[in-house]
């Protein structure tokens, strides 16, 4: 009886979306994409905000990218996070810690926008036991409309750091 239940349910749901797709929107259909990402990676290219020495920080930790768009329009937006502990080399130190990163963006006919945040935590330990840390956090966003659509109408880009 139970297994009729479910079947009768999963049923109800299928025509509901049937009935959904026939009122489909004249942008065609929506198409979803999500990614996971579990494990170690390494960031290639990556600059240090306190020395500006490049770094490449090994993360070990999760990311998700997810992008939604119509197939029949432009129209499309997506975000992503990333977090986890981070393992790096800055002059000559091995820095540890924790970092966070998340963005997204918008774009239909009549706008688009970005906006992007970074949070980290390091730290390192020298030879004589002092301990340097880099802490910082930084927001970007930039928004576009239609009537300009190469020169942005909000642009801001705000990052404190703090180093020692």
């Amino acid at each position: 009886m139970r297994f009729i239940s479910l079947a009768a349910a999963l049923a109800a749901v299928l025509c509901v979306a049937a009935a959904s797709a026939s009122a489909a929107s004249p942008n065609g259909q929506t198409v979803t994409i999500t990614e996971h990402q579990h494990g170690t990676w390494t960031e290639e290219g990556d600059t240090d905000f306190c020395t500006g020495a490049p770094v490449t920080p090994t993360i070990t930790g999760n990311a998700v990218n997810h992008v939604t768009y119509f197939t029949n329009s432009e129209e499309v937006w997506g975000t992503f996070t990333e977090e986890g502990t981070v393992v790096g080399e800055i002059g000559g130190l091995t820095y540890t810690g924790r970092i966070t990163v998340w963005g997204n963006f918008n774009v239909n006919e009549r706008n688009s926008n970005n906006t992007f945040t970074s949070s980290v935590k390091l730290y390192a330990t020298d030879d004589q036991g002092v301990v340097h840390t880099e802490v910082g956090h930084e927001v970007a966003h930039v928004t576009f409309n239609a009537l300009d659509p190469v020169h942005p109408i909000v642009t801001f880009d705000k990052m404190y750091f703090t180093c020692t």
